[in-house]
């Protein structure tokens, strides 16, 4: 985020890598602070956070803050856990627990009233629930759906090494990014080979002032792959939503040889 210390900029560049994740389907964000800001590392996990959070749970959960001032200028996600449409039987819904009652647990899912999950849940917790039935009460039950929904964020406040570490499960292929990489277009065979084999992808990406390779500690020996994904660049530094976009659409296309 070094890039720029306007707080509207740093919150749509931000924005910016919550799109390219959920279009690319990515499972999980890892946010590491090779620098100690603990303080950028928080408002970048808010800001990814805040995005992948449902429209109609986003004033419960994310009080009013001056990091958070200028959320209206993101881009929505419209992933299959942001429904727009009307609400049906069989539909999946991230909800609020709301309030525990003798009947169970009070809900908020996005509906015109609260609905009811007879289990005893914990408040104050989003949780994902499929619709049982549509009557005068709203039944629901705690389910997960088999399609993208979403991507979880992890803010470590610890560096790039320690940060991997603490990844459960573990990545069995982690791949380095930086244009002191070998080309990905002279390593095509070998990055499919090793895909194919792999069940836990983890990406690293360092920032347009500090790729991997300036970061403290050698990075390069983190990775079983250290890439160029964008050979021939046009520009002397890529920034880092840059990166992630292009990288990932690279793995895309990879993953579905």
């Amino acid at each position: 985020m070094g890039e720029s210390k306007d707080l509207k900029v740093r919150t749509y560049k931000v924005g910016l890598i919550s799109r390219s994740a959920a279009l690319f389907r990515v499972n999980r964000i890892v946010i590491y602070s090779d620098d100690q800001d603990r303080k950028g590392t928080k408002f970048i996990s808010d800001v990814l956070d805040y995005m992948n959070t449902p429209q109609y749970l986003r004033k419960q959960v994310f009080p009013i803050t001056k990091e958070l001032r200028n959320v209206g200028i993101l881009p929505p996600l419209r992933t299959p856990h942001h429904p727009t449409g009307e609400l049906h039987q069989g539909d999946f819904r991230q909800g609020l627990t709301v309030k525990r009652t003798k009947k169970g647990t009070l809900v908020d899912i996005g509906a015109d009233r609260l609905a009811l999950c007879k289990e005893k849940l914990s408040v104050n917790r989003v949780l994902n629930f499929k619709v049982e039935k549509l009557a005068k009460e709203i039944l629901i039950t705690p389910d997960e759906p088999d399609i993208y929904w979403g991507y979880d964020t992890l803010a470590t406040y610890r560096n790039l090494q320690d940060s991997l570490k603490a990844l459960k499960p573990k990545p069995d292929l982690v791949v380095g990014t930086s244009r002191l990489g070998q080309p990905i277009t002279s390593v095509f065979n070998e990055v499919i080979g090793d895909l194919k084999g792999s069940k836990h992808l983890a990406i690293l990406f360092g920032g347009p002032y500090s790729g991997l390779h300036d970061l403290n500690g050698d990075a390069r020996k983190l990775a079983d792959l250290e890439l160029n994904t964008i050979p021939h660049q046009g520009t002397k530094t890529v920034r880092t939503e840059e990166a992630v976009l292009a990288t990932l659409s690279v793995f895309n296309l990879l993953l579905d040889l």
